[in-house]
């Protein structure tokens, strides 16, 4: 027994993240996802990276942001290209009659683009009001 999954808080919780909520479609699923993930990602690169004084910070971060989604959304799309279709993991978002794994494909490459999207938002609140 864990005290917060088990709780009704926690299931909650859980049920309410775009991941698992009901009535989204794939590709709202990785657009909120991956904007998400894009908007939090570039603060790292620009408060710790080595350019973290620099007036080109901000880019800096952006550009390793994209990158870093780029590079999670090749690793979301192999994964369901291999293991997931092996374990029946991707068939979750799939309609009836789409050929399987078309949904997660789909959440995959939205994602992509939501996480750039966030990233450039990031980017240009840094930009416009400074860190």
């Amino acid at each position: 027994y864990a005290p917060l999954p088990d709780s009704g808080f926690g299931k909650q919780y859980v049920k309410n993240l775009a991941f698992y909520r009901d009535g989204l479609q794939p590709w709202q699923r990785g657009l909120e996802i991956g904007m998400a993930h894009g908007y939090f990602i570039i603060g790292p690169f620009v408060s710790l990276g080595p350019l973290r004084n620099t007036p080109e910070a901000a880019t800096v971060g952006l550009l390793c942001g994209c990158v870093l989604i780029g590079m999670i959304s090749i690793g979301g799309l192999i994964f369901g290209v291999t293991e997931g279709k092996v374990n029946g993991k991707v068939k979750r978002f799939d309609r009836p009659g789409d050929k399987e794994g078309a949904g997660y494909t789909k959440m995959i490459n939205w994602h992509a683009l939501g996480g750039v999207g966030g990233a450039g938002f990031a980017h240009a609140l840094l930009t416009v009001f400074g860190s």
